[in-house]
């Protein structure tokens, strides 16, 4: 590998490893979706993944399930909604509330895209060795990182309580 000056960061480095990491497996996903011939994002998965599980949920419960803020879970249902992967479903108590659900383009395409990330599973652990505790220690990261986040844990150290 080249050199690389993040690298030499280490943890002052870790977010923006992740970030460009994330950014990369983004780029190459969306790569791989036009070269086979499907007009999907990467990150759609998630929502086809929730909605195969769920059935229906609104914007507030996906963002709530994923962890994510409330616009960006709107972003990527309305770029889905408008092709034709989602369905919207108005409250009937509250008029500003949609459901979605997936649309019968979403149902008949997921053989399909559940094949192909069947595959990509497979090719994400082939990067780690068969012993290794990555997910775990990523799971306990974002644990950690939830009770006691970069600015807090940065203040304690500076001796600001």
């Amino acid at each position: 590998m080249k050199y690389d000056f993040v690298n030499e960061l280490g943890y002052l480095g870790l977010a923006v490893r992740l970030k460009r990491l994330s950014d990369a497996m983004v780029h190459s996903g969306r790569q791989m979706y036009k070269e086979l011939g499907m007009d999907i994002e990467p990150n759609w998965f998630l929502i086809f993944k929730l909605l195969k599980k769920y059935q229906q949920l609104s914007v507030t419960e996906m963002a709530t399930k994923l962890h994510f803020s409330h616009p960006s879970i709107i972003t990527m249902v309305g770029k889905m909604e408008k092709a034709g992967y989602l369905h919207a479903i108005q409250d009937k108590t509250d008029s500003r509330k949609r459901h979605f659900t997936l649309s019968a383009k979403a149902e008949e395409s997921l053989p399909r895209f559940e094949k192909i990330w069947a595959a990509g599973i497979e090719g994400t652990k082939k990067l780690f060795q068969p012993d290794s505790h990555f997910m775990h220690e990523l799971e306990s990261l974002e644990i950690q990182y939830s009770q006691k986040d970069f600015k807090t844990r940065t203040l304690n150290e500076l001796g600001h309580e």
